[in-house]
């Protein structure tokens, strides 16, 4: 009987090794190619997964810059027909928030893409010191597709990657695919543009409308600290982009700091810094969606009302006044045009699932009507 139990487990064990050895290893850092897109400033990054420049350290805030090393936004595509991939890789920050689990805040997500559909893969996780994401049974890829099905993956929102690698079975072909080169949409914004609270990366809701819209999408969302900073629409003017959205007014709600008179200052100087570098390129002002606890006539909370009720209001009078001016292929994303839901918040101000794709439908509706 041991002497059978024996066996089994050595051919247990060689049936790991052999299944560990046949797997082979890309890592993007290596890459002779451009591999990482939605990343804008490409070759002046201080951490290859960086949001911002190198040199954007002594212009920016320390807030701002110690949140653009984190990799929200940023997307890896690759074709494989391998039925197993693998990722494994290293983060710099804690894995969880309090209002974002490990897969949130520090997850990926794997979909993939047939034309204009995109498939979501379920994965095995674990995390840890090293943080493991393995897909099984994937679909065998159709015989036309001789290089395999594409895939897109979707980095996580709340955290730094130190290192990153694709696994997938040493049989089976594996190409990494250029970031490109078509204008992306470039959103500045705040903690609800940079992912927070979705339950996952693919749910942020501009990794949602990526797929919607099946475009590139840089995303300078800055959790508390996207506040129409002119050193940060500096950087932005040296983009060039499909459509300039701004969508800050969530971290500029304070009348003590952010007055009506300096709040719409911002506004205007933006989009007047933005126009002076892209004559043509539109720009889209996003109204603050509101907070549960604060819809109108609510009875409970009514201040929160008051919050964003003020600064949509300064939007609604710098839009008409840059209107007035002369300012042409500007946009108003409205309270009223996203309609978000009651329910549809983490903690009344940061979007769940349900949020990001009331978010997400509302600019691929505004979107789709400037571009068309």
């Amino acid at each position: 009987m041991n002497h059978r139990l024996n066996i089994f487990c050595l051919y247990f064990f060689l049936s790991i090794i052999a299944n560990a050895q046949e797997m082979k290893w890309w890592n993007p850092q290596n890459s002779t190619i451009n591999a990482i897109e939605g990343q804008a400033w490409q070759g002046e990054h201080e951490g290859f997964y960086d949001r911002l420049p190198t040199r954007a350290k002594s212009i920016v805030r320390p807030e701002v810059w110690a949140r653009s090393k984190f990799s929200s936004g940023l997307t890896i595509r690759f074709k494989t027909n391998s039925p197993t991939i693998q990722i494994r890789y290293k983060v710099g920050g804690r894995l969880t928030l309090p209002t974002m689990p490990a897969v949130g805040a520090s997850g990926l997500d794997l979909y993939a893409v047939n034309g204009d559909k995109f498939y979501w893969c379920r994965p095995a996780t674990t995390f840890g010191d090293t943080i493991i994401y393995k897909y099984t049974g994937l679909k065998p890829t159709p015989s036309y597709y001789e290089e395999g099905l594409e895939y897109k993956l979707f980095l996580p929102p709340y955290n730094s990657i130190l290192s990153l690698e694709i696994g997938v079975y040493e049989n089976r072909t594996f190409m990494p695919l250029s970031s490109r080169d078509e204008l992306p949409i470039i959103v500045y914004g705040t903690s609800i543009t940079q992912g927070g609270c979705a339950s996952r990366p693919g749910m942020t809701w501009t990794s949602i409308l990526q797929r919607k819209l099946n475009k590139p999408l840089i995303n300078l969302g800055f959790s508390g600290n996207g506040r129409l900073e002119p050193e940060v629409i500096q950087l932005i003017c040296e983009l060039d982009a499909a459509i300039f959205i701004l969508d800050c007014l969530p971290n500029l709600t304070s009348e003590t700091v952010y007055d009506d008179k300096k709040l719409e200052t911002l506004i205007i100087n933006a989009v007047k810094d933005i126009r002076d570098k892209h004559p043509q390129t539109p720009i889209i002002l996003t109204d603050h969606d509101g907070y549960s606890s604060g819809f109108k006539n609510a009875i409970s909370q009514p201040r929160y009302h008051r919050y964003y009720n003020r600064v949509n209001k300064v939007m609604d009078k710098a839009f008409a006044k840059l209107k007035r001016q002369g300012i042409k292929d500007i946009y108003h994303l409205s309270f009223d045009d996203i309609d978000q839901l009651q329910d549809g918040k983490v903690d009344g101000t940061h979007p769940s699932d349900l949020g990001m794709m009331q978010i997400a439908t509302a600019y691929e509706k505004i979107i789709r009507e400037i571009l068309k």
